[in-house]
């Protein structure tokens, strides 16, 4: 089964936008998932979105709350939701440069690598590399 990405979106270097896809660059043994199974049928496990005291619910009946307090919730509609949500959530903004040893040994515990997203970002993205190389 080919890798799937951990995350895509875009590098901006000032006016500069390079579409790209994060890679873990390790496996994890940890990653076998298992579904819960009905022994005598052998059919999946599968549940309801109930409400205490009124039962199974329409999908169309539910909407986003953030708990303000014990019980008490503040609803959001999907449009509320969206209008706050930041562009950088897709796009990685370099900044600044930074030596090697300036990066604190948490960022280096997982590693990940980054490739163009497609044909049309390589060039683009081999450039910046480079750029990165010579700066050393």
């Amino acid at each position: 089964m080919p890798a799937r990405a951990y995350w895509q979106g875009q590098i901006r270097l000032a006016l500069v936008s390079i579409p790209v896809e994060i890679y873990s660059a390790t496996k994890s043994g940890a990653s076998i998932s298992f579904k819960q199974i009905h022994e005598p049928t052998g059919k999946p496990i599968h549940y309801e979105k109930v409400v205490t005291g009124i039962g199974p619910i329409d999908t169309d009946e539910i909407m986003k709350g953030y708990e303000v307090e014990k019980g008490e919730f503040v609803l959001l509609e999907q449009d509320e939701i969206d209008a706050v949500k930041l562009e950088s959530k897709k796009t990685l903004e370099l900044t600044q440069f930074v030596d090697a040893h300036e990066i604190d040994v948490l960022y280096y515990e997982k590693p990940y690598f980054v490739v163009p997203a497609d044909d049309l970002a390589e060039e683009a993205f081999i450039v910046l590399r480079e750029a990165l190389r010579r700066t050393k």
